[in-house]
């Protein structure tokens, strides 16, 4: 019924109702017990007390009264050595008390067995001229009929009966229980799981259990609210991306027609600077386009040499470290192609290094490359470099969006005083 496992409700559930119910079944059981036990035990001081009531009433009157004796109850007046040499193997009589009883019982051949059993209720009384009356209880299991033993054995044995029954219901109506809900808790994850934005107008299943019901809303509501806020931001950085390309291409237009003038050298300095941020913005908006599209086709893959691709990038990206004390390092052990997505690489690889270099402002930036991965790792001994996520902005955001999307592995490690970069190239084609 119980498999190892993780922890669930159902497996709580089930363990807390089994085990109150063991322990109920238990106490029961030992209760009926102590109580056929003891109700015997009453019954037979009851029936002591009403004769040696009527002994001692009839003694006042007549101190000749002779003692009752019948097939269970023997009386012994003043001398107990009367009695019969198995009560003085089995009764301590030497250390009775007045008012007391003491009960013993007597197997010879084992407590399973009836033959031969004895049990013995024993009582001292002192009568009005404290005379000491001992009256012994006697019941011979031998005087017992097979058919009288079996009675009684069946009684003793139906409490433990009964409350072997009730486990077993319990435990029943807990699996079944606990079936139920486990078939429809396992409705509502597989439900959840398939849940999409096509079928979010779909009316929600009933589960059958109000709990359940009630979760299912609260998630398709939560679902809702998280497709209006996704779509909400696509339409942004739709809109967005498209009125920044007009204004962007109207930039670059202008800078191809001043770089076809002559400029004085003070203007050159500005105007790269421009055409460098001009690039900038275009890739961002680039970036922000293809991270924004509603369908999942897989963007085209061409057989390229990632080492070729970094070259080209330091290149372009090389005036971040100009007037900067850093040291540059690249570290070239595999110089083979690789069938990838170009323009995603591109992007990741230009932000990961852009900010490599921007937020570098004096120590050393060390770039390896290998068949499997790219590590990319700076160490700032400047001021500017903090531990957090903060300082890589907007860029690092959108790599990691890009890498979630295409299913790249990216490991970012904030150490000291750096970032180590490291992104493992996809072994397999891209699937969405």
């Amino acid at each position: 019924m119980f498999k190892h496992g993780k922890r669930t409700m159902r497996r709580q559930f089930s363990l807390l109702v089994v085990s109150l119910t063991l322990v109920t079944a238990l106490i029961y059981t030992f209760l009926v017990d102590i109580s056929l036990s003891r109700g015997f035990d009453e019954m037979a001081k009851l029936t002591m007390q009403f004769e040696i009531d009527d002994f001692e009433k009839r003694y006042t009157e007549a101190h000749d009264t002779p003692l009752p004796q019948t097939s269970i109850l023997h009386f012994y007046l003043d001398d107990w050595r009367q009695a019969p040499p198995f009560y003085h193997q089995v009764v301590p009589f030497t250390e009775l008390e007045y008012g007391e009883y003491v009960e013993v019982e007597w197997f010879p051949n084992g407590e399973e067995s009836w033959d031969g059993a004895r049990f013995l209720t024993i009582y001292t009384h002192r009568l009005p001229d404290q005379r000491k009356l001992y009256v012994v209880a006697d019941f011979d299991a031998d005087k017992l009929s097979q058919e009288q033993r079996q009675k009684f054995d069946r009684l003793f044995s139906r409490g433990f009966f009964v409350g072997t029954v009730y486990v077993f219901l319990m435990i029943l109506v807990v699996w079944l229980y606990g079936r139920r809900l486990t078939r429809r808790s396992d409705a509502l994850a597989k439900w959840a799981e398939e849940l999409s934005f096509e079928k979010l107008q779909q009316p929600v299943p009933d589960f059958y259990f109000h709990d359940l019901n009630q979760i299912a809303n609260q998630l398709q509501t939560a679902f809702v609210r998280i497709a209006d806020l996704l779509e909400k931001e696509h339409r942004f950085l739709r809109n967005a991306s498209h009125e920044l390309r007009t204004p962007i291409a109207v930039i670059k237009a202008n800078m191809e027609l001043l770089a076809r003038m002559e400029s004085s050298a003070p203007l050159q300095r500005p105007l790269d600077r421009i055409n460098r941020a001009n690039a900038s913005m275009q890739k961002l908006t680039e970036t922000l386009l293809w991270i924004s599209r509603d369908n999942n086709t897989p963007p085209k893959q061409e057989n390229i040499v990632p080492a070729q691709l970094i070259r080209e990038l330091l290149e372009d990206l090389g005036y971040l470290l100009e007037n900067k004390p850093v040291e540059l390092n690249f570290r070239e052990s595999f110089g083979g192609h690789k069938l990838l997505p170009v323009t995603p690489l591109r992007i990741v690889l230009n932000n990961l290094l852009r900010n490599a270099f921007q937020h570098t402002q004096e120590g050393s930036i060390n770039i390896e490359i290998d068949e499997h991965y790219l590590r990319i790792e700076n160490h700032d001994e400047g001021a500017t470099l903090t531990d957090s996520d903060n300082s890589f902005g907007l860029g690092i955001h959108l790599v990691e969006q890009i890498c979630q999307k295409l299913h790249w592995e990216l490991r970012l490690e904030y150490v000291g005083d750096g970032v180590i970069a490291t992104l493992k190239w996809p072994e397999h084609i891209f699937t969405h």
